[in-house]
């Protein structure tokens, strides 16, 4: 049996295959791999087996097993990503990784950050946080998120007219986390090079690893991206990559601990004790990841995510509001027909109300001047889990 649609071309066969290496409840339709991830079973078992390895010595385990484990896993993923060990370093997740490096560059009073109006929020509080402290000042480059406003040469002029010969840190996503858009990242690293040549440019990658090939881009300073999204990591986990031994000399943990004097990478080991099997199980996560093929994962995910959206776009009468080239690969904006944007707090509740009564987890959320659900794919989804999500509009009158 196929499953009848344009695109999508696996077999429902195949989705259940590896539908059932996912501990994921059968009852619910899971459709928000993009914010938390999702742990193949083989994964969590090689995650409980270092734990098991720490409970029966952990005297042994922290002082002497552990550094050797963490530099192999380490290796491993550095050279996954095509970089070298001593300019990767694993941080807890793409968020903290971010901030972990624009409190290292930022190191003068009255420096210019500059960042875009699609930035996750939790960095673009932490980044206000750091030109309050150093007395920086904090620039936004709005993009404005309506139908047929984004293209991706409005959005590198957008950030042109944020950047200065003053700017010293540009934070840019690669894909934006909450609108679900591949940003034009090397024409807006020329644009920096070009009108800040000074600035440091630093990728919040939250949701490149796994999904984009290659992950790294062609020109960057500080690369962070999480293992725990579309890898299938435990979490957290999630890399730090310096493109240069220059930049990794600059960048130290939030919180300096032991071998602090030793620099990057081996700093951001010894943040004290803690579970860092998360860490020692990434490379089994990749080992996972590349047991189906790029191109294989790629079609399936893309065919879903494409037919879905389709799907509800012609159910409830709206239109895609993004040029398809920005199209993030494996989630979607999808807007909904209603014509009063919901608040933060209404989108919060409606997404619970899915979540109850239609036993399907999305995300609902509101930027630029509508409300969307928005839509991830994995390879344990197929085009019928999304066929309840056309009553969200009749769950959305009643809030």
């Amino acid at each position: 049996m196929r499953i009848e649609d344009s695109n999508t071309t696996t077999s429902v066969g195949w989705v259940n295959k590896y539908r059932e290496q996912f501990s994921l409840d059968p009852q619910v339709a899971y459709l928000n791999h993009g914010s938390f991830g999702a742990v193949p079973n083989v994964v969590a078992a090689a995650q409980r087996e270092f734990q098991i390895l720490e409970e029966s010595n952990p005297n042994l385990f922290f002082r002497t097993t552990l550094p050797n484990l963490h530099d192999e896993a380490r290796a491993f993923v550095a050279e996954w990503l095509s970089t070298s060990p001593e300019l990767f370093a694993f941080v807890p997740n793409a968020s903290q990784g971010v901030i972990t490096a624009a409190s290292s560059l930022v190191t003068k009073p009255r420096s210019q950050i500059v960042a875009t109006s699609l930035g996750y929020g939790g960095v673009l509080n932490g980044l206000a946080e750091i030109a309050r402290r150093s007395q920086s000042t904090l620039r936004i480059a709005e993009i404005e998120f309506t139908a047929g406003a984004q293209t991706a040469d409005d959005i590198a002029d957008s950030v042109f007219a944020a950047l200065t010969n003053e700017t010293s840190l540009v934070v840019l996503d690669q894909i934006t986390s909450e609108t679900a858009l591949v940003l034009p990242i090397e024409q807006i690293v020329r644009t920096i090079r070009r009108v800040s040549p000074n600035a440091f440019v630093v990728i919040d990658a939250a949701h490149s690893p796994g999904m984009l090939t290659p992950a790294l881009p062609a020109d960057f300073d500080v690369w962070v991206g999480n293992f725990h999204k579309w890898i299938c990591a435990p979490r957290a986990s999630a890399g730090l990559v310096c493109r240069t031994p220059k930049i990794a000399n600059l960048i130290t943990p939030l919180a300096p601990s032991w071998d602090f004097e030793a620099g990057f990478p081996k700093s951001f080991l010894s943040q004290g004790t803690d579970d860092y099997s998360s860490y020692l199980a990434t490379p089994h996560a990749i080992k996972f990841h590349e047991s189906v093929s790029f191109s294989e994962r790629d079609t399936h995910n893309r065919g879903v995510i494409d037919d879905a959206s389709k799907m509800l776009h012609e159910h409830w009468g709206t239109e895609p509001d993004v040029p398809t080239e920005m199209f993030c690969p494996w989630m979607r904006l999808v807007r909904l027909p209603i014509r009063k944007q919901l608040t933060k707090s209404q989108c919060d509740a409606l997404t619970l109300k899915v979540s109850q009564e239609l036993k399907t987890e999305t995300v609902i959320l509101s930027p630029g001047d509508a409300t969307y659900v928005r839509l991830s794919a994995q390879i344990y989804n197929e085009l019928s889990d999304y066929e309840k999500l056309k009553s969200v509009p009749d769950l959305a009158k009643e809030l």
